[in-house]
């Protein structure tokens, strides 16, 4: 199994400002340095993170960046199967985050898009064996076609249209890639 490209660093930094400045300004860095980081970063990322989203566990944001990190942890591991381990215990926490959202509540719709963002940039960059691109795809694009999107600050469209991109090439659809990837350079 080749895990090398199990996650790609992910451009969520304005993304991750659009509703809640303390929380952006507290753990983005660590979410970063997690996901793009090597292993010790990754380690006390999901140290950080874990001992955060613990206080705090209604906080949606905290656990997908939870998610993310842990999946991320995955390229680290050297035994494939502790690469396999990691990978599904941050993918089962971003799935138990998507669950809990409400995408009726008009008040957390910007962290049901940060959520989306974090979860969709993750799906679309996992191994084809986790089976993850589709339902990744449909995060980001169902978000940049919501009315929602319309009112998002530019940073947090830049991150969506750059992953949108990203899995619009990945998918094949090279004229919506090449739309989005100039939405994302505005």
């Amino acid at each position: 199994m080749n895990t090398t490209h199990i996650f790609r660093p992910l451009l969520l930094t304005s993304a991750l400002m659009l509703a809640a400045p303390a929380l952006a300004d507290n753990w983005l860095s660590v979410y970063q340095q997690g996901v793009q980081g090597d292993a010790t970063a990754n380690e006390q990322a999901i140290e950080r993170l874990t001992t955060a989203s613990a206080a705090a566990p209604d906080d949606l944001q905290l656990q997908a960046m939870l998610g993310a990190v842990e999946t991320a942890s995955a390229k680290h591991a050297m035994l494939p199967w502790n690469k396999m381990k990691a990978a599904e215990q941050g993918l089962s926490k971003l799935d138990k985050t998507l669950r809990q959202l409400n995408p009726q509540d008009r008040a957390q719709a910007a962290v049901t898009m940060q959520v989306h963002t974090i979860a969709g940039c993750t799906f679309i960059n996992m191994p084809d064996l986790f089976n993850r691109f589709n339902e990744g795809y449909a995060l980001l694009k169902n978000q940049i076609e919501s009315p929602a999107f319309a009112y998002a600050p530019t940073g947090a469209k830049q991150a969506l249209y750059s992953c949108g991109a990203k899995a619009a090439g990945k998918a094949g659809d090279e004229a919506l890639a090449k739309t989005w990837q100039q939405q994302s350079a505005q």
